[in-house]
């Protein structure tokens, strides 16, 4: 039976759940109206099929692993870990497909930025996504983050957004920590 503070916290969790999901839709909205004024206004939005595609794909993958998240742990710093975590990987990833972290989105020293999330993933699915297996997969992204921004050291936006989003994984490894 469960307790009456579960019974609101899954209470809360049902009405977040659709206004996640909307926001998501909403923000696939943006682009879909800016386009409608595009030649008036000049705003630089040009979307492709396959720039909403990778959008929704990244929106909706973005949503089921908070989703996952939520679902794994009760455990409020685990779920802040797995937000802040979450959350700095959409943004590297969309802004690194956008436009580029180091010149254009066509760089090939982008990819650099790519291997990140891909080894905190394997790292976290090797241990089984424990709130431990947590802590070395942020700190193996931050170790990523660190080296891709010295490898592609030239431009020095990418390494300040390297700094940044490495002080992201350091946080939520921290947090994950305080899950174990």
């Amino acid at each position: 039976m469960l307790t009456e503070n579960a019974n609101s916290r899954l209470g809360a969790m049902s009405l977040v759940r659709p206004v996640g999901w909307s926001a998501a839709a909403i923000v696939l909205l943006f682009p879909m109206i800016a386009m409608q004024f595009e030649q008036r206004l000049h705003w630089g939005v040009n979307w492709t099929v396959g720039d909403f595609v990778a959008a929704a794909l990244l929106l909706s993958g973005t949503g089921a692993a908070l989703e996952l998240a939520v679902r794994l742990n009760d455990d409020l710093a685990y779920r802040a870990g797995a937000f802040l975590g979450i959350g700095a990987a959409l943004l590297m990833v969309w802004a690194n497909l956008a436009v580029g972290l180091v010149g254009s989105e066509d760089n090939a020293a982008n990819l650099w930025f790519m291997t990140v999330p891909v080894v905190g993933l394997a790292v976290a699915m090797l241990g089984g996504v424990s709130a431990k297996a947590m802590v070395r997969a942020m700190l193996a992204m931050a170790f990523m983050q660190f080296l891709a921004g010295l490898f592609v050291g030239k431009a020095g936006a990418a390494v300040a957004v390297s700094m940044a989003l490495g002080a992201c994984w350091l946080v939520s490894a921290w947090l994950f920590s305080r899950a174990a």
